[in-house]
């Protein structure tokens, strides 16, 4: 550890390049990682965040809920299965709110089951005075200045809601959703004849009988349409981006070491082991790397208080701390290129090239 010290404090310009260049790769890496985790949860905060072990579908279906149309009949038969199971249904919908044009998630619960969301702000769905037309929506709808008490025009049939109340976390697909009683989304959508397009269910493995999917929730991300393919694209990007940062490393650790056998045979030739440089030479790449993250998670923390409010961006301590320490074990795996040439060193030729 002095020798790592030693070096970092002699070799000052060169020990700043390099902690820079691995703060820029780390600073990619963090923001790269809170933009994936941020459109994954503006696709699917309201699987993500469910009460729901698992979601039953027709079996024709395959766990796609646009695709899946159960019957009262199947409804009831699947609660008599499984205790607690509630139904829901969902449709796209073209909304106005004044002069404005949006668009959103129609989402018809039941207002006593698990399913029903927690209001942040206004009334419930199980709030006795909860009025027929009302709505609970998506806290997102704010940002396109959507109040309590504001009436949502549905298009074009032309029926309308009132906001009664924000929760968060109830986004599908980038939309917002909007809840509403489950005898209210089938009288705003007669066509579908009292069906539902899933069940949620409170465990994960229910033993059901009958023509019937069944995926938990895990299960279900991976077949909502996009999420998939579009979270696919921002990990792979990720794990060339850490590869890319294994082999910058490498190479930068490899090419000081080498400049530096000189100086590693004479410290050979004096007593100092293999084992005392390689230790040493580890310490260095390690404090530099650890110094590096910590200014790059400053600078990335700082950056999320300037973007747009409406940015899907979201990175915890955690993610952050868990990005660190892969970095950092690539930085460590990273110096064995390093650690073969200390290891072949001969004292008498590097005292040659230094006479």
């Amino acid at each position: 550890m002095y020798l790592a010290i030693r070096e970092l404090q002699h070799n000052k310009l060169r020990s700043a390049l390099v902690g820079g260049i691995v703060a820029l790769i780390a600073f990619m890496v963090f923001m790269l990682m809170g933009l994936t985790r941020g459109l994954s949860r503006d696709s699917a905060s309201l699987i993500l965040e469910t009460p729901a072990a698992s979601f039953v579908t027709t079996k024709d279906a395959a766990g796609v809920f646009t695709r899946s149309f159960l019957t009262p009949e199947q409804v009831k038969d699947i609660q008599a299965q499984s205790a607690g199971a509630t139904a829901f249904a969902q449709r796209f919908v073209s909304f106005g709110n004044g002069d404005k044009q949006l668009g959103g998630v129609l989402l018809g619960v039941d207002p006593a089951g698990f399913l029903a969301p927690k209001s942040t702000e206004g009334a419930s769905l199980s709030d006795p005075d909860f009025s027929l037309d009302g709505a609970v929506v998506d806290e997102s709808l704010k940002e396109d200045g959507v109040k309590l008490g504001d009436t949502l025009t549905l298009k074009p049939s032309g029926e309308t809601l009132k906001v009664v109340g924000f929760t968060r976390s109830a986004r599908l697909n980038h939309q917002a959703g909007i809840f509403v009683s489950l005898d209210e989304w089938q009288k705003l959508n007669p066509r579908g004849r009292g069906t539902v397009n899933a069940v949620a269910l409170k465990t994960e493995t229910p033993d059901l009988s009958g023509s019937y999917s069944v995926l938990s929730r895990a299960q279900t991300l991976q077949v909502l349409p996009g999420y998939k393919e579009e979270q696919g694209s921002l990990t792979m990007i990720q794990v060339f981006l850490v590869a890319v940062a294994a082999f910058v490393m490498a190479a930068f650790f490899y090419v000081m070491t080498l400049q530096k056998t000189p100086q590693f045979g004479l410290l050979k030739a004096i007593g100092a082991s293999t084992r005392t440089l390689a230790g040493s030479l580890v310490a260095q790449m390690l404090l530099l790397t650890l110094l590096a993250v910590a200014v790059a998670a400053a600078i990335t923390l700082g950056m999320v208080q300037l973007l747009p409010s409406g940015m899907p961006f979201h990175l915890t301590a955690q993610n952050i701390a868990a990005a660190s320490g892969l970095l950092v074990l690539v930085a460590a795996l990273s110096s064995l290129l390093s650690l073969r040439s200390i290891a072949r060193v001969d004292p008498l030729i590097a005292i040659g090239t230094v006479g």
